[in-house]
């Protein structure tokens, strides 16, 4: 079995002038053969709600997986974010900013916060999630042993 998934960028790919354009890009690619999408991570999920409508609007009709990555790492979470122009909520500063350094307390409140993130997205219809582990599985193993089903 072959199927073949395209990258979808829920605030806009940070080379993109605006959402409408990326928008646009996300259909080119689906017409051209994409048959579904993961997006790049993000943490607030108003922006994964409003991607599935922009996109629906112009006739994207393929799954839309979310692109969920478990914070660990405040300093690391900083500079990923940075090199791929997600943006990172007030409500996350207030959380782990206090927290950087402690690896302990920053692990708990990371997988609290996904868990949270990943309910909210199923329970909105989200078809399935797709997690960047970079690496560290045991996050994401407690997140989805956590999450509802």
């Amino acid at each position: 079995f072959f199927s073949i998934g395209v990258a979808g960028f829920p605030e806009g790919h940070i080379d993109c002038p605006d959402k409408e354009t990326d928008s646009r890009y996300l259909k080119i690619k689906i017409d051209t053969g994409g048959e579904f999408v993961i997006t790049q991570l993000f943490f607030n999920n108003k922006d994964y709600f409003e991607y599935l409508e922009r996109v629906r609007k112009i006739g994207v009709t393929v799954r839309i997986i979310p692109g969920i990555i478990p914070i660990t790492n405040y300093q690391q979470l900083l500079r990923f974010c940075k090199t791929c122009g997600a943006t990172i909520p007030q409500r996350v500063h207030e959380i782990f900013k206090p927290l950087d350094g402690d690896a302990e307390a920053t692990y708990k409140a990371g997988v609290q916060f996904t868990v949270e993130q990943c309910n909210e997205l199923l329970e909105g219809g989200a078809p399935g999630l797709h997690f960047y582990t970079l690496n560290k599985v045991d996050p994401t193993r407690e997140i989805l042993n956590k999450i509802k089903r």
